[in-house]
């Protein structure tokens, strides 16, 4: 077993813990341009707050952190559909290929 597929391992029982605390959720994915949802684990973090490079905060930003699965392609403009509130996936942020964390948009 590989580190990333061990990591990705942990990541998803992690995640398995997490929900069932009520501290993580699951989603629906659609990659754009399909009709078909795909069911996801996710994070997501409202309100973050970030220094830019010439130290401006940006503020109020949401970021998702998708766990890695086969059969889950992440592209930016993909909608996630968490707790009946649908979010655009925007930017990539990091992707370890084990979690791969997204800046969204309601939407």
């Amino acid at each position: 077993m590989s580190q990333r597929e061990f990591l990705a391992d942990l990541d998803a029982a992690l995640h398995a813990g997490f929900a069932s605390a009520g501290m993580a959720e699951v989603g629906e994915y659609t990659a754009p341009g399909s009709s078909t949802a795909v069911p996801c684990e996710v994070y997501v973090d409202r309100d973050v707050e970030t220094i830019g490079g010439l130290r401006q905060f940006v503020a109020n930003r949401v970021e998702i952190a998708y766990v890695c699965r086969d059969g889950l392609v992440l592209v930016q403009g993909g909608k996630v559909k968490i707790d009946g509130i649908a979010y655009t996936n925007s930017k990539i942020v990091s992707d370890d290929g084990s979690l791969s964390r997204w800046t969204v948009r309601n939407g």
